[in-house]
């Protein structure tokens, strides 16, 4: 049976003067008092001192861990609420003020189960915003490695965007090059997810293509790279998640370099074949 859910997005908006903000969050609630409960971004997130350039990060993570302090507050006294009088004091909470971190408007929307549509909520409002980062954060990535690559590797080697085929599909990968007859590739991989779902569906596509890769031989395992950041989420059940989407990538026997150990992701990008030829023609 479906009920009426209220929810409200959590804004991030430090300079009221240009009324920028940034979705940090849900608050949602039935008013029959069955459900109250919250979802917030995690206090480091880089998109904040990005799009608010001027801002500092540590003032964001300050305000929004005082902010759940309220919220926490809020749901327990939720517990003795039900009906109208809990529909006015959430309209209380979450009615316009000013601060650094405000509500949006309250909507409505029907639901069999409040806890799967929050987290949908999350996903729409604020996951989109993350997953975003996370894209960004990859292209830097790839930007940066390349920039590295081309400066320090001989001249043959040129790793750049290609399309594998495996016979029945192609995956774009961001960062290949072929000496000979070795094909090497380097795929960054940023785990700054919001939640937990987004990590490990995120792990499992990239782990899921490098089966495909390696089943149809166009690659080696010794030579592909999965070069990686951690979560900076430092809750425990993103760090467990994380390390199932490790091992998950352990299994399939590829070569994993975190992104700050930039020797050793040098020394896996060159090839035997061109120091062997060097060697070659010195003893001759």
């Amino acid at each position: 049976m479906k009920t009426l859910l209220h929810f409200a997005t959590i804004r991030f908006m430090p300079f009221a003067e240009t009324q920028e903000f940034a979705n940090v969050g849900i608050l949602a609630f039935t008013p029959n008092g069955n459900f109250v409960d919250y979802k917030l971004a995690p206090t480091r997130f880089k998109r904040i001192n990005e799009f608010f350039e001027d801002f500092d990060g540590q003032l964001y993570a300050c305000a929004l861990t005082s902010f759940e302090v309220e919220l926490k507050r809020v749901k327990d006294f939720c517990h003795y609420l039900h009906g109208q009088q809990l529909v006015d004091l959430m309209n209380e909470v979450t009615r316009t003020r000013e601060g650094i971190i405000v509500f949006g408007e309250l909507s409505a929307t029907l639901t069999e189960n409040p806890k799967i549509t929050l987290e949908r909520l999350f996903d729409k409002y604020i996951g989109r915003n993350f997953q975003q980062q996370i894209e960004y954060r990859e292209t830097q990535m790839v930007r940066a490695l390349r920039k590295n690559l081309t400066n320090l590797l001989p001249k043959e080697v040129r790793y750049k965007e290609t399309s594998l085929d495996v016979g029945y599909t192609a995956y774009k990968l961001p960062l290949v090059a072929k000496v000979a007859n070795t094909v090497k590739t380097i795929k960054p991989l940023a785990f700054n997810q919001s939640t937990t779902l987004m990590l490990t569906e995120h792990g499992d596509r990239w782990i899921s293509r490098v089966k495909h890769l390696l089943k149809a031989n166009v690659i080696q395992k010794e030579n592909f790279l999965f070069t990686i950041e951690r979560p900076t989420n430092e809750k425990d059940e993103f760090h467990q998640s994380f390390e199932v989407i490790y091992g998950g990538m352990k299994e399939l026997g590829v070569e994993i370099i975190p992104y700050e150990s930039k020797e050793d992701i040098i020394e896996f990008a060159q090839f035997d074949e061109l120091n062997n030829s060097a060697n070659f023609k010195l003893s001759h």
